[in-house]
């Protein structure tokens, strides 16, 4: 019996089941002519409906396709962002063009290389009609081509964009004194001691935020490695503005939807401390136990990290043997062009000798940034410790390293 695609999906979908209740072997399915490349446009569908759910990085560039591009390489002019151009009609009657702006570059040059994995469809798969187990296989597949396309994206974030801290810059530049290789220097954060130890202060964020919106570009995402939680989680700065607003569940207890912010007690020992500090010792009235357990995590909308995306990322670059790592911040709008030639796509099954198929998963890409970076802050070589020190800012602190 031929079975339609339709007939195809129904029993892939069900583990070989249609919907009359009955289950179809994967050989006798296989002996159809038209089968295999009927099973390659169905799992081709199956993922590229799958990754739309996941696809981490590809949210976070724009995507162009080029299926008209044969060769392994294409270039095309982009207009550049944060530019505010002249828009007044002329006496001529004509508006002004929208072009690129002063000195970003006008030209996007994408290389074209091909990505892919294949997968084997054994004797027993073909044996057992194993459809469940080889769906999950070709699946499984699929999203670890979209995790290596999102660390892709990432890496040329970190490679690409403006580089803001780097605790590797040898501090030479201009007097001597003043960053060589990043705008700012180094990570200004101090362990408990008053030693700096190049972490990232709340301060350094903001630094890079300002820097971002002074050129035009809107940050709207921070990547991070999740090891590099505790750096914004231990701030003291950022702790104080939790607590203040109603929001410590945010960076003590790690449980961001929780309806009972304050269940673990934490709050009140803080408290507590607070007021012996200041020489009083009254305990938390009912009233205000009962107003803390029913907050909610709420920043003030006038904080910079109110309102942005923080994505936390194993395959955010982080290097095990100096246990340090990049923070990413990222306008979406204008950071990087996902320039995509092939989608991913699942060929026909192949049968490779007797009763063993091959299922090759490919697709073609590149990723190139735009505006030169622009839309992208880096900070580079952050070690995996946070900034202990909470400086009033009337207080003058010299500095106690040599």
């Amino acid at each position: 019996m031929a079975l339609t695609k339709a007939d195809l999906y129904e029993i892939v979908s069900n583990n070989g089941y249609n919907s009359d209740g009955v289950r179809f072997e994967i050989k006798d399915a296989l002996a159809t002519a038209d089968t295999p490349q009927l099973l390659g446009q169905i799992y081709t569908e199956v993922l590229q409906e799958l990754i739309q759910l996941q696809a981490i990085g590809q949210r976070l560039v724009q995507t162009i396709r080029h299926d008209e591009i044969s060769g392994e390489s294409t270039s095309f002019k982009w207009i550049g962002a944060g530019n505010i151009p002249n828009v007044e009609r002329a006496e001529s009657g004509e508006y002004p063009e929208f072009t690129i702006a002063a000195g970003k570059s006008a030209t996007v040059r994408a290389q074209f290389l091909q990505r892919g994995l294949v997968v084997k469809i054994t004797q027993e798969d073909i044996k057992y009609s194993r459809w469940d187990i080889i769906r999950a296989h070709i699946t499984q597949a699929g999203l670890a081509l979209q995790r290596a396309k999102a660390k892709l994206i990432f890496q040329v974030f970190e490679d690409a964009g403006a580089v803001i801290f780097d605790n590797n810059d040898p501090m030479n530049g201009g007097a001597g004194t003043d960053p060589a290789n990043s705008v700012k220097g180094r990570g200004t954060g101090r362990d408990r001691f008053g030693n700096k130890n190049g972490s990232l202060t709340y301060e350094d964020y903001i630094d890079m935020v300002s820097l971002m919106v002074s050129n035009g570009y809107s940050p709207n995402v921070l990547l991070i490695h999740p090891l590099a939680l505790p750096i914004f989680q231990k701030d003291p700065i950022l702790r104080h503005v939790g607590f203040v607003n109603g929001n410590p569940e945010a960076f003590l207890n790690s449980n961001l939807n929780s309806t009972n912010a304050y269940k673990n007690g934490t709050v009140d020992t803080w408290k507590k401390q607070q007021r012996k500090a200041n020489g009083n010792s009254q305990v938390l009235s009912d009233d205000e136990v009962n107003l803390l357990s029913t907050s909610t995590p709420n920043l003030p909308s006038y904080h910079p990290l109110s309102g942005l995306t923080i994505i936390a990322s194993h395959m955010v670059p982080y290097d095990a043997v100096t246990k340090t790592t990049s923070l990413i911040l990222v306008d979406t709008s204008a950071s990087a062009i996902l320039n995509e030639q092939v989608p991913l796509t699942v060929d026909s099954w192949e049968e490779q000798s007797r009763e063993i198929y091959v299922v090759r998963i490919k697709e073609a890409y590149s990723v190139d940034v735009i505006d030169e970076g622009r839309g992208i802050a880096v900070a580079k070589n952050i070690p995996l410790v946070a900034n202990e020190i909470f400086n009033d800012p009337q207080v003058v602190i010299n500095d106690l390293t040599p």
